[in-house]
């Protein structure tokens, strides 16, 4: 995503047409049902279940999880975003809050965009360059706590951001808002940078929003949608934006979002009508059934590719895995048939590299077992040290997914001989135990990215570049810092066409061969139960979740 000069556009809209292409699942490729074709009409409200979870955060600024910015999506008021289609036609980049893309100075250091006219957040106010101003600086203001634009490196990216970021300066020099012409500088050309502003945490967000490190619950959005009320761990409500006059659907009348809901509970619920549909995905060992009864995308039971990939994380800054013949023991050991068996039918690819198909750079390698646990291959590669390694503290969270796979990873490693205490911890306080600079846990399975946007620098560079580390709030939980491996990922960003994409093959070998700071195991399928009075099912492979302005009821 950022300093330097990266994957033209139009290699980057290629690399999305190959993640769709790739990723398709036979007959469960993504489909889309008009809601023109079944009589359905727009009102009323969408009951949307969170099994065994909430939203993390819904500030805008603070949110980084898939979830959450499937919620965000429908509130947002981006520069540019992905329109409410499927396949290739919804992976193509279109203004949203711009009246056109950016012109671009000729040393392509300079964007300035020229921000749609008659705009209006929720609550009547005027939506101008300011907004978008706002949205930057509190993404990368200390003020938020950890800001989460230091993980994308946004900092050396605009010209006075690490000033902003340190709290030398009030506000980021190489921004600035003046009516409805936004111009950002940066400090070297970037050809994604405007990939970049589709992200959530750039919608238009009012110039008097406060910062705050806990985060907001309600605000006034701009998108079709706003949240109305929020109370963690019960509810959150979105009505529609009374005030928004743009192209986006907004179906329902409201959509009402309730967390923590037993998945088997939530699965009858929908199956019977009492909700419209589970945003985590049906109970796994329920697809192959929901298959059977309904067929994929047939109208009901739903499949769709996603740019997701799921790891475990070993802790690299602390014993026992500040070791690397241990980690490697560890990659041998867990079984990874075992863990994508956990995701039912139609769960996933397994895998052993943190690149998927269709990212440019993707080729598949076969370093690790893919095939099942090897003990015997553990035990030579960790040898004498696996015996005296401290005791692994496995964090993971208590929903009953990730307690099946804590379990089955547990039992692998004390297979291998490592003595493992296992630390159940509330989904709520997961991701601030293990996203802390200073936490004592040393393996969780509870991890995994999908794409910001699609290209490697989002995996490698992002995921594993150890000089963003922060005191809270790290996207990554390996705390894996090599002086080496950071000078090879700087070298690839640079890089353009199948120079970049061969770099990145290398690199993402590398990792797995030469640090191996994660387990990865699953290039994630996601799958859906609708009741039965839902329509126009649009699938989105970039949220991995459908568009839920989009669906309608009744």
């Amino acid at each position: 995503m950022r300093r330097k000069q990266l994957l033209s556009m139009f290699m980057l809209v290629l690399g999305v047409s190959l993640l769709v292409a790739a990723m398709t699942v036979g007959a469960a490729s993504s489909a889309t049902q008009k809601a023109g074709k079944t009589g359905a009409a727009k009102g009323g409200t969408l009951k949307l279940n969170e099994s065994s979870e909430d939203f993390d955060y819904v500030d805008p600024q603070i949110a980084y999880r898939t979830d959450d910015w499937s919620m965000l999506n429908v509130t947002a008021m981006p520069l540019v975003g992905f329109p409410e289609k499927s396949g290739v036609a919804g992976t193509q980049l279109y203004p949203i809050g711009a009246t056109s893309f950016p012109t671009v100075s000729k040393d392509g250091k300079t964007y300035t965009f020229k921000i749609r006219p008659g705009m209006k957040f929720s609550d009547g106010s005027p939506v101008t360059a300011a907004a978008y101003q706002r949205a930057i600086e509190r993404v990368l203001s200390p003020k938020m706590g950890s800001p989460v634009g230091v993980n994308i490196h946004l900092q050396d990216e605009i010209v006075g951001g690490a000033a902003f970021l340190s709290g030398k300066s009030a506000h980021i020099s190489g921004v600035s808002a003046k009516g409805q012409v936004l111009t950002v500088h940066l400090t070297s050309p970037n050809a994604t940078f405007v990939t970049q502003m589709g992200m959530q945490w750039f919608t238009a967000t009012k110039p008097n929003t406060p910062y705050s490190s806990q985060g907001l619950n309600t605000f006034p959005s701009a998108g079709p949608y706003y949240i109305s009320s929020r109370d963690p761990g019960r509810s959150t409500v979105l009505k529609r934006n009374p005030y928004y006059k743009g192209s986006r659907p907004a179906n329902p009348d409201e959509i009402v979002f309730t967390p923590n809901v037993d998945p088997d509970q939530s699965l009858l619920q929908v199956k019977a009508g009492q909700a419209d549909l589970d945003i985590v995905g049906n109970v796994p060992t329920s697809s192959a059934d929901l298959a059977k009864t309904y067929g994929v995308n047939k109208g009901r039971f739903w499949v769709g590719a996603s740019s997701c990939v799921e790891y475990m994380s070993m802790n690299t800054s602390r014993p026992p895995f500040n070791n690397l013949a241990l980690r490697k023991a560890a990659n041998w050991a867990i079984d990874r048939p075992a863990q994508v068996r956990l995701l039912g039918a139609f769960g996933g690819q397994r895998t052993d590299q943190l690149l998927v198909p269709g990212i440019p750079g993707y080729k598949p390698y076969n370093v690790y077992a893919l095939k099942g646990a090897d003990v015997a291959k553990a035990k030579q590669v960790g040898g004498s040290a696996i015996a005296s390694a401290a005791t692994i503290n496995f964090v993971h969270t208590t929903s009953a997914v990730s307690t099946n796979r804590a379990q089955i990873a547990e039992y692998n490693l004390k297979q291998a001989g490592f003595h493992v205490t296992d630390v159940p911890t509330p989904a709520t306080t997961f991701y601030q135990v293990v996203g802390a600079k200073d936490t004592t846990y040393n393996f969780t399975s509870n991890g995994g990215w999908c794409a910001d946007y699609f290209d490697p620098y989002d995996y490698l560079n992002v995921l594993f570049d150890g000089r963003t580390i922060q005191a809270n709030n790290n996207v990554f939980y390996t705390y894996f810092n090599n002086a080496t491996w950071n000078s090879q990922i700087d070298k690839a960003a640079l890089l353009s066409g199948a120079a970049r994409a061969s770099a990145y093959a290398k690199l993402d070998q590398e990792l797995m061969v030469k640090y191996a700071p994660v387990v990865p195991y699953v290039v994630v399928t996601e799958h859906f139960l609708t009741a039965a009075r839902v329509h126009n099912w649009i699938y989105s492979t970039y949220f991995g979740d459908p568009y839920y302005n989009a669906l309608t009821v009744g």
